[in-house]
This record gives C-alpha cells, sequence and structure tokens, in this order.
C-alpha cells in the first residue's frame, strides 16, 4: 500500500452551512446545513509532530484542543468555516485550505482543531 493510499484511506463528511435565505420577516437567516461525502481523505498529524498538538485550557474546565490537518483529493471544495465529520469527531476547519498539486501526494490540505471538554 503507498503511503497516498495510507494518509487518504478515509470516507469522511464535509459540513457547511447552505446559502443564506430570507425568513418570513425578510432578514436574512444561514440556509439549511449541507452534507459532502468525500472519500480518500484523512486527518493527520501536523508536519513535524509525531503524535500531534493539543493543549489544554486551565480555567476551571477540561477542555483540550487538538490540532490535525485536513487531507483531500485535488479538486475537494472545502472552506474555512467548514465542519469534517468522523464519526462522532466535528473537526473545524480553522483556516485557509492549500492546494499542493505538483507532488507526489498532491492533495487539499486545510488546518482542523477539535475541542473537547
Amino acid at each position: 500500500m503507498t503511503l497516498k493510499a495510507r494518509l487518504m484511506s478515509e470516507t469522511l463528511i464535509i459540513e457547511r452551512t447552505g446559502t443564506p435565505i430570507r425568513d418570513s420577516a425578510g432578514s436574512v437567516v444561514p440556509g439549511t446545513k449541507v452534507q459532502i461525502t468525500v472519500t480518500g481523505c484523512g486527518i493527520i498529524s501536523p508536519y513535524g509532530v509525531t503524535v500531534g498538538s493539543s493543549s489544554e485550557t486551565h480555567n476551571a474546565s477540561n477542555t483540550v484542543d487538538t490540532d490535525r490537518v485536513f487531507v483531500a483529493p485535488l479538486g475537494t471544495d472545502v472552506r474555512p468555516d467548514d465542519v469534517i465529520i468522523r464519526g462522532t469527531e466535528r473537526w473545524s476547519v480553522t483556516g485557509r485550505p492549500m492546494v499542493l498539486p505538483l507532488t507526489s501526494l498532491a492533495r487539499v490540505e486545510a488546518p482542523v482543531e477539535w475541542v473537547t471538554g
């Protein structure tokens, strides 16, 4: 199995807010959420970090922030406000996606964060 096949072997869901609409009072409100299933993708550790990155917030809570990288095939439409669903995990896209077309691991990458607690 190739490295690309190992890193990008999951089927995940990209969830985003649909096109804004007007409610009965004429106010603009978010549209119905849209879910897009993407095959051949994954959530991997950030570069240079063996087990990923996480931090704890010490303000009388049990909050843990975990940072990873969402990787998907070229052409995948991922946006900064999207949520990546992996089973029961909901990873928030926290930055601008990057397209890497000229490598042996050609892909789209986006930084993601999972906050628990």
